[in-house]
């Protein structure tokens, strides 16, 4: 039986992540901030294990991860899906907005590295997969503060693969694209290849289970987004101005 740690559990990806899981015979550790979502997880599934936690506080969630260890022993896989998304206006810059973002987005993922690395580096072992997202690969209209923070996930995954890879352990990124979830329910547009949790997080454990290094779903719309990181910035902002009308 293998033991899953997850972020964000309490709804959309990481709560579809636990359903599979479990269902599949594995163990799952979880941690959110929504203590009643996560009970409500424990009656549904069985050897789930929920742990209240703010992934932004270092200590609070390294302390989290202590009890999973204690309760359910070391953990051999971690996904790092916590994540906050809010849209907005370039015009009307609220700082302390984008600090959220990062504090919970990016920092959250480290937080939880601090407490799950040095194990698995000790026992030469161990799988981390950071979920980041299509929005990291260029910028996007009313992305300013979620996407930045998901370009800085995958730079930390490419540079800590350097790191952790020579130590026995296996390091992927996970790049969706657009997810049926409470965050993006405030999108006010049109999602093209709109995808369930469920799908996603399907589509999350199969990638899990091969060798690449970078999960991207679906193909019908990462495919496209992986053509707008090669076009010149003129054409570029150009093409995506259009179709967005934001420009």
């Amino acid at each position: 039986m293998t033991h899953y740690f997850i972020t964000g559990a309490s709804s959309g990806i990481g709560a579809a992540l636990a359903g599979q899981l479990t269902a599949a015979g594995h163990q799952v550790s979880a941690v959110a901030r929504r203590q009643q979502r996560l009970a409500a997880l424990s009656k549904q599934l069985d050897e789930f294990h929920g742990y209240a936690a703010d992934v932004g506080d270092a200590a609070n969630l390294g302390a989290a991860i202590d009890k999973a260890k204690a309760k359910s022993g070391p953990i051999d896989v971690a996904i790092l899906n916590a994540g906050i998304y809010q849209p907005q206006d370039g015009t009307k810059i609220d700082s302390q907005i984008y600090a959220n973002h990062m504090t919970i987005n990016y920092l959250g993922v480290v937080n939880a590295l601090a407490g799950l690395v040095p194990d698995m580096v000790r026992d030469g072992k161990g799988h981390i997969a950071i979920v980041s997202s299509v929005a990291g690969w260029r910028g996007l209209p009313k992305a300013a503060a979620y996407g930045p923070t998901k370009a800085a996930l995958i730079s930390l995954a490419e540079s800590l693969y350097f790191d952790l890879v020579p130590h026995g352990l296996k390091i992927q990124v996970i790049c969706p694209g657009f997810v049926d979830s409470e965050a993006t329910a405030v999108n006010d547009f049109e999602m093209p290849d709109l995808i369930s949790a469920d799908s996603a997080a399907s589509a999350i454990i199969n990638g899990m289970q091969g060798h690449d290094f970078s999960i991207n779903f679906p193909k019908s719309f990462t495919r496209k987004m992986g053509l707008l990181r090669l076009l010149p910035d003129r054409l570029f902002f150009r093409l995506v101005g259009k179709q967005t009308g934001a420009l």
